[in-house]
């Protein structure tokens, strides 16, 4: 299934199509609430997944340490007057809930655990298996680098970060590639290393580039015919300082720019490959 029609037909569920989605089997679980959720928008509702690290099944007994969810739907009302039920993080919920039955997924899409909340039985329940996980997952993962100096994993991003220089400033980079992924965090060090070693040329290079391709688009953002005549290429890219990196194990990267107000405080972003070289520029967020 293409990602595009599994969309399309997730968001055309009406709330009781998709309450049919879960096992009609009701179970009790012990969960640890993790931080975030994620709330979207449906078919007449919204869908707010709450996400957990780890959870006991009742019955069994069982502990399962891969990450999971807890859905449940909300209305308009309750969404627009901000009434939605919150979670504490860190917390360990005893949950009545129905489990996501099996489904046909996009490749690219990675298979998740979600149960539908029924019922909120108790809240911070004592759970020693589950505070083990806890307190595991708060620990540090470090990974010292000759050359990137120390690089700490955000567990709530998935990647390593750092600091590098970065010709006459410091940079943020990012190693866009997951903990367990070892020959992965090889890789995007390497690339990343590959890049720091050439950053005059890149530097410049991506300053080109933008300068280039988002020149009339600039121009366009001025209040005025003198003022957007006063901005050439050059001047673009003179103006324009790179703030962070980040890279991917394949040797993709994107390279964020501070606007210096081209773009009334706009980033610009740079993508493209150490294989294939500079690729795309744009304005983001």
């Amino acid at each position: 299934m293409e990602l595009i029609d599994y969309m399309r037909k997730r968001n055309q569920m009406t709330e009781n199509e998709w309450e049919n989605s879960f096992d009609k089997k009701e179970q009790e679980i012990l969960v640890l609430r993790h931080e975030g959720d994620v709330t979207s928008k449906r078919n007449g509702f919204w869908e707010v997944a709450v996400c957990c690290l780890g959870y006991i099944d009742c019955e069994t007994g069982e502990l399962h340490k891969e990450e999971c969810r807890f859905v449940f739907a909300a209305s308009e009302k309750e969404y627009e007057n901000h009434l939605i039920p919150e979670f504490d993080e860190e917390t360990v919920y005893h949950l009545k809930v129905r489990k996501k039955l099996p489904e046909e997924l996009p490749e690219i899409m990675i298979k998740r655990i979600d149960f539908l909340l029924v019922d909120v039985i108790e809240k911070n329940v004592q759970s020693p298996e589950l505070e083990e996980i806890l307190t595991e997952y708060k620990k540090p993962i470090i990974i010292e680098d000759d050359i990137l100096g120390e690089l700490l994993y955000d567990k709530t991003i998935n990647s390593f970060e750092g600091h590098i220089p970065w010709l006459d400033k410091k940079i943020d980079i990012s190693l866009d590639v997951d903990k367990d992924n070892k020959s992965g965090i090889t890789k995007a060090r390497k690339a990343i290393k590959e890049m720091y070693l050439s950053a005059e040329k890149w530097d410049a290079n991506m300053r080109k580039f933008a300068a280039e391709n988002l020149i009339d688009l600039a121009r366009d953002w001025c209040e005025s015919e003198e003022e957007a005549l006063k901005i050439t290429e050059e001047s673009f890219a003179d103006r324009i300082g790179i703030e962070s990196i980040s890279m991917t194990s394949g040797g993709l990267f994107s390279a964020y720019f501070r606007d210096d107000d081209i773009f009334a405080g706009h980033c610009i972003i740079v993508n493209g490959s150490l294989k294939k070289g500079i690729q795309y520029a744009r304005m983001g967020g």
